[in-house]
């Protein structure tokens, strides 16, 4: 049979790959805990407040292991609280292992690393789990190929993990307010620029020069923190 032969048309439904971000307290823990008999690997303690099932995890040894015991378990969702503090493990594991960083050595270890566990992941979604990966936001400066620059923002990651990371998921959602932004008189008869928010949070799901998101599934441009999760279950 000829590989041609082989071809299947439709779409093919599997687990989702999910990345949520944003800044602190915005409601992402909260959110990825809905999730259907989800288990948090928690480096840090942002859950304490929340309702879930949770183990902590210190060290970059630990949190592979139990990655690797998430595979077969009977949990249905793995969530990662948090994608940044899990970095942080990696680099605690170079410090405490004496491996070279010079020559950007560092970084890119942090990338393998990082490209090793989304393999785990993988084998979660493989035996049917959706994977939640959660990340704090920070402002780095984005450049187009025609050399002009801007603020935006992205999860707080080093560059060539984040890069992996966002290629990698199905959905990077920023997880933030909504917000308004007005123009008023100021002193003197000048202008000025006042934002304001009604305090809805909201998930962004399409790409915006001010920000990074992206969905392989069709979504609309926002979505509501408190809608249901179902339209990213199989």
């Amino acid at each position: 049979m000829s590989f041609l032969e082989k071809a299947t048309s439709g779409k093919i439904r599997k687990p989702k790959r999910i990345l949520v971000y944003g800044g602190h307290g915005e409601g992402k823990s909260t959110w990825a805990a809905k999730f259907p008999s989800a288990i948090f690997l928690a480096t840090e303690d942002g859950t304490n407040e929340i309702d879930c099932t949770r183990v902590q995890l210190t060290a970059l040894e630990d949190f592979v292991g139990a990655l690797k015991e998430c595979i077969d378990s009977d949990f249905e969702t793995v969530v990662v609280d948090s994608l940044d503090w899990l970095q942080r493990l990696i680099e605690s594991y170079i410090e405490k292992n004496s491996i070279p960083t010079d020559y950007g050595k560092g970084a890119l270890y942090i990338e393998e690393k990082i490209s090793a566990i989304l393999r785990g992941f993988d084998k979660c979604v493989e035996s049917g789990k959706t994977v939640v990966l959660i990340a704090h936001s920070e402002i780095r400066k984005a450049e187009d190929h025609l050399g002009n620059s801007w603020d935006q923002l992205r999860p707080r990651l080093s560059k060539r993990a984040c890069e992996t990371v966002l290629e990698w998921c199905d959905c990077v959602l920023l997880c933030k307010r909504e917000d308004f932004v007005r123009t008023e008189k100021g002193d003197f008869g000048k202008e000025k620029t006042v934002a304001s928010t009604a305090g809805r949070r909201i998930l962004c799901t399409q790409p915006h020069p001010s920000y990074i998101a992206k969905s392989r599934i069709e979504l609309p441009a926002t979505i509501d923190l408190n809608d249901s999760i179902e339209r990213f279950l199989v």
